[in-house]
């Protein structure tokens, strides 16, 4: 069975580099449940669609920019205007993801008094979530904050961070944040978005070395490595963040890969584990499970996951035609078959996909 690695092709950059803008708003009353569920559909809706208008003019700029705090200085507008290329949102997803790739509602929940849509990106091995702080802006919902879990941390939190550790640099070494490595950084974005990694890899290690320790640049970096044929420079990239940040919240998503090269599946399944504590519960992640504990060779247990999974979720390709692997290895030919016809009636799925599976066992 071929092993998904959970590579995400994503960039952090695609949606760090936002620009933020000010004004003054009268008070809003807050987003009701109702308004939340529909913003979360035709969100979902658009993006399954891949149409990014909705979500590129989401963000609620005046509220965003609160939460970045990043001031009104001239470093601020300076590294305000460097954010300007990379505004939409939905089409730095829709870019980055393949035709099956997919960005799905997990779940719609209150906490202290706001509305949150919670999204999983999934896209061929590659995860991530996107919890999403709903806002009233203008009168209209809107996005005030998205926690991103490959980063660990609100997007606001990761901005600020990068714009205080670049405003640092300037302050000791007198350069300009418009200097050229900055403007390397969203030409990283693009080549891996073009899964160009190994130009995307030069372009971090042309990085002078203190830009290269920036915790927002550290996850670049590990992200791009995954892409890379070289397990030993991914290995070295995540050893290299824990060493820099150890004990991060992200850690969960970062460093799937890395027990999954060491062999270190209990720790791999800890780690899923885990994930599912921080967002109480996504039936998806039983694919997972279910991919570590074939490694492992625990029959018994990969076969719970994944009937479990596919019970849950029907409409996840992945998940029946793993099903159906599973009851063909079996020899349970009844099952195998009443599966496959349930593959065959789901007009979406890839039927010569399943064809070329089967060709050969006789079902």
């Amino acid at each position: 069975m071929k092993l998904l690695f959970f590579r995400n092709t994503i960039s952090i950059f695609s949606l760090l580099l936002i620009l933020l803008a000010t004004s003054c708003q009268p008070k809003q009353k807050p987003v009701t449940a109702d308004e939340a569920k529909i913003f979360a559909q035709k969100l979902e809706s658009s993006l399954e669609r891949r149409n990014p208008d909705f979500m590129d003019e989401a963000i609620a700029k005046t509220e965003f920019f609160k939460k970045a705090g990043l001031g009104s200085g001239k470093e601020a507008r300076s590294f305000g205007a460097g954010l300007e290329q990379s505004m939409k949102m939905g089409s730095a997803i829709i870019k980055s993801i393949s035709k099956k790739g997919t960005y799905q509602l997990v779940k719609q929940y209150e906490k202290n008094n706001a509305q949150y849509a919670l999204f999983r990106l999934y896209d061929d091995g590659s995860l991530n979530y996107h919890d999403i702080e709903l806002t009233r802006s203008d009168g209209n919902v809107k996005i005030a904050d998205i926690y991103i879990y490959t980063s660990g941390e609100y997007l606001s939190e990761t901005i600020k961070g990068l714009f205080l550790q670049m405003k640092d640099l300037v302050d000791k070494k007198g350069t300009s944040l418009q200097d050229q490595w900055i403007k390397k950084l969203p030409e990283m974005r693009k080549l891996m978005n073009e899964g160009k990694y190994d130009e995307a890899s030069a372009i971090y290690k042309s990085l002078p070395a203190d830009v290269q320790k920036m915790r927002a640049v550290q996850i670049i970096h590990v992200l791009v490595n995954s892409g890379l044929d070289d397990n030993d420079e991914y290995a070295a990239a995540i050893e290299e963040y824990q060493k820099l940040y150890p004990n991060e919240p992200n850690m969960h998503l970062l460093l799937l890969d890395g027990y999954i090269l060491k062999k270190e599946y209990d720790k791999a399944l800890k780690g899923i584990n885990e994930m599912d504590r921080m967002i109480n519960k996504d039936p998806f992640l039983d694919y997972y499970r279910y991919l570590i504990y074939n490694l492992k060779e625990d029959k018994e247990n990969s076969k719970i996951c994944i009937e479990r999974l596919v019970k849950n979720m029907p409409d996840f390709e992945d998940g029946m035609m793993e099903l159906i692997a599973t009851y063909i290895e079996e020899n349970n030919e009844t099952a195998a078959k009443e599966w496959i016809e349930k593959y065959k009636q789901k007009s979406s799925f890839d039927q010569e996909r399943l064809a070329t599976f089967i060709d050969g066992t006789g079902l």
